[in-house]
């Protein structure tokens, strides 16, 4: 699978760059767009040996605008160089027509990155599940929801207590290593710094809902993370209650009633957590938004073309006007 992906991020890429060498006037490209090309192709199977996905993304950075800078420089000095001093004051009179190349040549370039983006980047897909959680308080007593129980809840979901079941269960430390590292089985802190960078913990506004999004390039571990980690949450609550009910019955001895009255009004409940909805697999990446990236890609392409054209117009009319004096004279 990944000779496919890599012969196909690094075909795409040299397509497109023998496409956008179309900017160049065709003498140049007759003469160097072979090097040109070659010189890429072989950029980009070392930038995809380096860093895959990201380096083909990093080629693209540094090619671009060079490529764009050397495109609108030759055409202006191959239209120089194609007119002579008596037709100089013709060029005046054709800022449109330049106008209007300098302006699609941009746009293509851009809309062309935007294309890449979108159709280069690795896809991630997101899976949420939604649990109901209660404060032992607000069960037991009726007092009023507190607001810190919502940051506390999301801190303990993040802990190393609810997680590490959580790692456990997935053999994250084996299954990640292979995935990422080349095999070497991860340490737990290590897998644990990952997976807090994959899920997000989201309040529902005006419930007692919390979102647990969890995200992976794989849909079916985005939900597996995701059921897990809420599950984990839940287990984590009834044994907390099973611990306070020990306690209680501890207390239990003559002259404590009052600690075993308080204890009791403390105890957990299962009902305390409930999974309203499980995760499921995402039928389509989350990310990169083709649509939005290409649509961007058309918006921006438009504006920097036409600032690009009304430059190279400018510049092209005052070496004109320059060029005047020296013809009468």
């Amino acid at each position: 699978m990944p000779k496919i992906v890599n012969n196909r991020a690094v075909a795409v890429s040299q397509t497109i760059y023998g496409w956008l060498l179309r900017a160049y006037p065709p003498a140049h490209r007759e003469e160097y767009g072979p090097a040109m090309a070659q010189l890429f192709r072989d950029q980009c199977r070392e930038a995809w040996r380096e860093s895959k996905g990201w380096g083909i993304m990093k080629l693209w950075l540094r090619v671009l605008p060079d490529l764009v800078k050397t495109s609108i420089i030759e055409r202006i000095a191959a239209s120089n160089q194609s007119k002579s001093r008596s037709n100089k004051i013709t060029v005046l009179f054709q800022s449109r027509r330049v106008f209007l190349k300098v302006s699609m040549v941009v746009f293509l370039l851009v809309l062309g990155y935007s294309i890449a983006v979108a159709f280069l980047l690795p896809e991630t897909y997101a899976s949420t599940v939604r649990i109901k959680v209660e404060q032992e308080a607000e069960h037991n007593s009726g007092v009023a929801w507190d607001p810190q129980f919502l940051q506390n809840t999301f801190e303990i979901i993040q802990s190393q207590t609810v997680l590490k079941p959580v790692i456990d269960e997935l053999n994250l430390n084996v299954m990640w290593g292979k995935k990422y590292f080349a095999g070497t089985t991860l340490k737990f802190t290590e897998t644990l710094e990952i997976i807090n960078g994959r899920i997000i913990l989201t309040p529902v506004r005006g419930t007692k809902l919390i979102s647990i999004t969890a995200y992976s390039d794989d849909k079916m571990e985005a939900a597996s993370l995701a059921n897990a980690v809420a599950e984990s949450y839940r287990d984590y609550r009834i044994k907390s209650g099973n611990e306070l009910a020990a306690k209680r019955i501890e207390a239990l001895a003559p002259g404590r009633e009052k600690e075993a009255a308080q204890l009791e009004a403390q105890i957990p409940k299962p009902s305390l957590v409930q999974i309203m909805d499980k995760a499921e697999p995402g039928h389509a990446p989350v990310r990169p938004n083709k649509t939005l990236n290409i649509t961007l890609g058309m918006v921006v392409g438009i504006v920097f073309g036409t600032v690009a054209g009304w430059i190279v117009v400018v510049v092209q009319s005052w070496f004109a006007r320059r060029a005047i004096p020296s013809d009468k004279a």
